[in-house]
């Protein structure tokens, strides 16, 4: 197998949708990098929430040497990617990791989708090769009945899916650092009864292939995206605005190789 994996997160608690993948790695051997590029603190608390991560780390058996603080402004990544690039740039080159796994381009947080696109352009800038792979969290692609609402599961057919079912010991622990995220309360029970004991045996984590090439300034699902709907409008924050960030980016000379 490949031995060693890296994991992007935009904010502390969207680790708890993979990291089942994190236990089963770490008990196989492999080694485990992680990544948050902010501490989530846009209402406050960012303190809180790193040591909430902290707890989950330890829960899960994660060293601290492989976990990295970027703390980047919390919904300010589209104002920052140059320097996140940069930095994540240098972070593949150190753990030269074989897999990436980082939250989806899926329309639900501008912070996610940030994420997914700074990871294709670290592996472009670096000229390194490894597997990008990405995990759903939630997004606006959902059925009417239930207000458009859809979690842990993908908005579109986009790359080569695939789900491991989880052992009963690895949800229990995946359940178990949800209840250390105390302050998100209010996204982890919808996230729990998205991960039921039974669905995680059964069908376990979403994951799947990216393609080798992706346009992010095309809106990757037709409906509305979870960070234009009305109830998310203190975000501030349309796909324009981040098409906009990933052309100006493209325009600037941090843009191109050599």
């Amino acid at each position: 197998m490949d031995r060693s994996y890296l994991f992007v997160f935009a904010h502390p608690d969207d680790d708890v949708f993979i990291n089942g993948t994190i236990q089963r790695l770490l008990y196989e051997g492999a080694e485990v990098n992680c990544v948050w590029l902010t501490s989530g603190g846009y209402m406050g608390g960012a303190l809180k929430r790193e040591k909430e991560l902290f707890a989950s780390a330890e829960i899960l058996g994660l060293r601290r040497s492989s976990i990295r603080l970027l703390r980047l402004p919390d919904l300010g990544l589209i104002h920052n990617m140059d320097s996140c690039i940069r930095t994540l740039v240098r972070i593949c080159e150190t753990v030269n990791p074989q897999n990436v796994y980082v939250t989806a381009f899926e329309g639900g947080h501008p912070d996610h989708d940030c994420a997914n696109f700074v990871v294709y352009e670290a592996r472009r800038l670096s000229g390194m090769v490894f597997n990008i792979l990405e995990f759903p969290l939630y997004n606006g692609a959902g059925t009417f009945l239930k207000w458009r609402w859809q979690i842990n599961a993908f908005p579109n057919d986009e790359g080569i899916p695939s789900q491991i079912p989880l052992t009963s010991a690895e949800v229990a622990i995946k359940h178990r650092t949800m209840r250390t995220y105390s302050s998100q309360w209010m996204y982890m029970i919808p996230a729990r009864l998205a991960c039921v004991k039974e669905k995680m045996l059964k069908l376990g984590e979403p994951q799947r292939i990216c393609p080798d090439q992706r346009d992010h300034t095309i809106r990757p699902h037709s409906g509305n995206l979870n960070y234009e709907r009305w109830f998310n409008s203190f975000m501030r924050i349309k796909f324009n605005d981040y098409r906009d960030a990933i052309n100006k980016f493209r325009l600037s000379p941090n843009s191109r190789l050599g």
